[in-house]
């Protein structure tokens, strides 16, 4: 993979300029959910947002957002045909990120968004998103950041936190989200300096801090929102957050700060705590420990539970386990599994935070992905042979040849099955539902 700005900044030449004020957004972990936040918030305190995530979900317009909205097929069309006509004009060659990259952007411009929101895709620092122009960036942020991708942003987390921090603009608050790694929250204080930016730390900025619900709370498929505590502004007010995971907490923390920080921008002033807290609330990120009543067919007296989440690294696998380990799921538990193939990690690498011996699991391919034809999953046999090792003598592991099939299988017997490892699986899943709940997903972000 070539990354580089070169080809993005000849692109970018031939189309408007893109003035929109814009919050950008790196990281591991946690990205999606941040900005998710983020504009669900900005939404509540009645500004037209619009929202930048990759990989898409079900349709590559869903990594568009107008407004909460999936980007219209019409809107879509017209502004990817105005950056391709761009590209060829130039004979740039650019990635299909690339395109998809100043696709939104253009969006963005043409419809004249009060501010955008534009999640890295790959590092930060060479990543296509860092295009846009410095004047328009209002704020930087950085989630988790962790190994992942070492065969493009390099072995070591310093390396990686660098490629991360290269987003940081000359004057502008750059502002870091929690990090369990010391030697990150280092690496991007010398980076954000070496710009000239102003460093933030969420968790001095804003206190948010989970209530302890009530020891008699039975428990609920699914399980009830976390309840948390904001102190924002000097004011303590409560919320609700939409998504689910305690690890959210951090990401709700960030997303905040990242409002905070926005004080300076004078039409950004005047967001309540009350705004915050309904954004907070009806936040949503699909395949993000999304729970899903399924049934496969009218022969099953109660529906299969599914939580699906694109878990696809060791530390977002990690998170995912300590969800699982806050639910009474009886075991074995039941897991559908497929990942990406990566040379820089082995499926063992993700799967041993997640697998316990005694578990089930059904190995799966997945789909190809749309505009994504370097993605491919991991070999079935591979990834089965990783699952055995972990889950020992007393679990089951099946390689399946379709979704369905798997799910089938995990499902028999079980009550919740976790279907996870990669995005792409998690798209596929959302493809078997029934229309009306896939046309949601897509649309209502």
């Amino acid at each position: 993979m070539d990354l580089s700005l070169s080809r993005i900044h000849s692109l970018t030449s031939l189309l408007p300029r893109y003035t929109r004020p814009t919050i950008h957004v790196a990281g591991t972990n946690g990205k999606g959910s941040t900005t998710a936040f983020l504009d669900s918030i900005l939404r509540q305190a009645g500004f037209f947002t619009g929202r930048f995530n990759s990989p898409h979900l079900v349709n590559i317009r869903d990594s568009i957002l107008l407004g909460g909205q999936t980007i219209s097929t019409d809107d879509y069309q017209e502004a990817f045909q105005s950056v391709t006509t761009a590209n060829q004009v130039g004979a740039y060659q650019c990635t299909s990120f690339e395109l998809q990259t100043a696709t939104a952007l253009l969006a963005f411009e043409r419809s004249r968004v009060d501010i955008a929101i534009l999640e890295v895709g790959l590092g930060g620092r060479l990543d296509a998103t860092n295009v846009i122009p410095d004047d328009v960036v209002l704020v930087s942020g950085i989630t988790a950041v962790d190994l992942d991708h070492q065969a493009i942003l390099g072995t070591t987390l310093e390396l990686i936190a660098m490629e991360k921090g290269g987003i940081a603009r000359r004057n502008r608050p750059c502002v870091l989200g929690h990090q369990s790694h010391q030697e990150v929250v280092d690496t991007i204080k010398r980076s954000v300096a070496a710009v000239g930016g102003h460093l933030l730390h969420a968790t001095e900025q804003v206190r948010i801090s989970p209530c302890q619900p009530p020891v008699s709370t039975p428990f609920l498929l699914p399980p009830p929102p976390i309840n948390i505590d904001i102190r924002f502004r000097g004011a303590k007010t409560y919320a609700t957050l939409g998504i689910q995971g305690r690890h959210q907490v951090h990401n709700a923390g960030l997303a905040v700060a990242l409002v905070e920080a926005l004080e300076q921008t004078p039409q950004f002033q005047s967001v309540t705590s009350e705004q915050i807290a309904q954004g907070l609330s009806l936040a949503t990120w699909p395949g993000r420990l999304s729970w899903i009543e399924y049934r496969e067919s009218m022969e099953r007296k109660e529906s299969l539970w599914l939580i699906a989440d694109g878990a696809h690294n060791a530390a977002s696998a990690a998170s995912l386990a300590d969800y699982l380990s806050s639910l009474p799921v009886p075991n074995p538990r039941s897991f559908v599994i497929s990942v990406s193939y990566s040379p820089s990690k082995s499926p063992r690498s993700t799967l041993e935070a997640l697998l316990l011996p005694g578990d089930r699991v059904a190995v799966v391919s997945f789909s190809p992905v749309e505009g994504m034809p370097w993605v491919k999953p991991q070999e079935p046999a591979a990834l089965a042979r990783a699952a055995k090792d972990l889950v020992g003598t007393l679990g089951e592991v099946v390689e399946c040849d379709s979704l369905r099939t798997a799910l089938s299988w995990a499902g028999h017997g079980h009550r919740v099955t976790i279907i996870t490892g990669s995005l792409y699986l998690i798209a596929d899943l959302y493809r078997l539902l029934p229309i009306s709940l896939a046309e949601q997903i897509e649309g209502a972000t």
